[in-house]
């Protein structure tokens, strides 16, 4: 197995850096992506990156994270990944994209303890494709726990710091029709104050419902790092479980999408697929999920229709969010040629 190191640049002069592993021999055909929770578990000397604590790890492509608030002051540990994020997360994104294609692997899996479980779900919810989140004993609403106040608060004023937004908030559209995402969470057996006042507040707002599963562990362990063995059977199972939520989900699509050649390019040169049916937001959501290159070329940053772009269902135009898209309709996007 073979590492590397890099950084992305922030316009503020932070920096956030990375570490991609990368093996000798491909087993998981998933990205797997680390962050780290509160520090002090590890040595606090930057950069702080996740432990990778299942047995396939040597035989997975990873990349692990190092909060970019370590390197801004020595007094924080925080885990909570909110430096500069609005700049950081589209970059994320691109080298998940890269290597993804580069490995020919079929999805993500976002690793995530306590702080960096809260990191993990939040960016799995935003990255908006079908991939599972696994996390042990993560926040809910960050700002609850005592390291808040203490790793937190001194610094919210730092430029381009991110608002600590609740997971039960990001995760409205978690289950969007067609989605096949999973949350799946382990706690220890002695971490009854994450149960209670973290995770099931998420599995609530999710209604408990075939996207979420939590997993109480009989350890006799508090909050920290879990077993490796428990780590990787509880992956194993996680996996297991979202891969057969993919599979149902991919049987129940019935609405089919027709590109032009100029925007099936973006997709893999995709023109035609299927997605499921809903309202017309839900649909382009599925479809800018699927293909995250077609997001700049079909909306906004509102999730608007950029105004060259027209969408037909028959010879109806759609243009409102909450248009329901029929099963078994075709749906045709079509963007306007410039020339003279």
């Amino acid at each position: 197995m073979s590492s590397m190191r890099g950084s992305f640049q922030h316009s503020k002069g932070y920096v956030l850096e990375y570490e991609i592993t990368l093996p000798e021999r491909v087993s998981s055909p998933y990205l797997h992506i680390l962050y780290h929770g509160f520090s002090v578990i590890e040595r606090h000397v930057p950069p702080v990156f996740a432990r990778k604590q299942w047995a396939e790890a040597d035989e997975s492509v990873c990349i692990s994270f190092s909060d970019p608030i370590i390197r801004q002051t020595p007094d924080s540990a925080c885990g909570w990944f909110l430096l500069g994020e609005e700049e950081f997360f589209p970059q994320v994104l691109q080298l998940r994209d890269s290597l993804i294609e580069q490995w020919a692997l079929r999805g993500t899996v976002w690793h995530g303890l306590s702080s960096g479980g809260y990191a993990a779900l939040k960016y799995c919810a935003r990255a908006g494709g079908d991939d599972l989140a696994f996390v042990v004993s993560p926040h809910n609403d960050p700002t609850a726990p005592p390291q808040w106040r203490q790793e937190a608060v001194p610094f919210l004023a730092l430029p381009d710091m991110a608002e600590p937004a609740t997971i039960t908030d990001v995760l409205r559209d978690w289950d969007s029709p067609g989605s096949a995402r999973l949350l799946y969470a382990v706690i220890p057996e002695k971490d009854a104050y994450f149960a209670l006042h973290h995770l099931h507040p998420i599995m609530q707002a999710l209604n408990f419902g075939d996207s979420v599963r939590g997993v109480r562990l009989q350890d006799g362990r508090g909050h920290g790092f879990i077993s490796n063995a428990d780590y990787s059977s509880q992956l194993r199972e996680a996996v297991r479980i979202w891969e057969e939520r993919r599979t149902r989900s991919s049987t129940a699509e019935d609405v089919e999408v027709i590109l032009p050649r100029s925007l099936a390019h973006y997709a893999g040169d995709e023109a035609r697929f299927k997605v499921t049916s809903g309202r017309f937001s839900q649909v382009i959501s599925q479809i800018e999920a699927r293909y995250p290159h077609l997001r700049m070329r079909l909306t906004d940053d509102s999730g608007a229709l950029l105004p060259f772009v027209s969408v037909f269902v028959g010879e109806d135009s759609i243009q409102h969010p909450d248009t329901q898209i029929p099963p078994q309709s075709s749906l045709l996007i079509v963007t306007a040629v410039s020339g003279g």
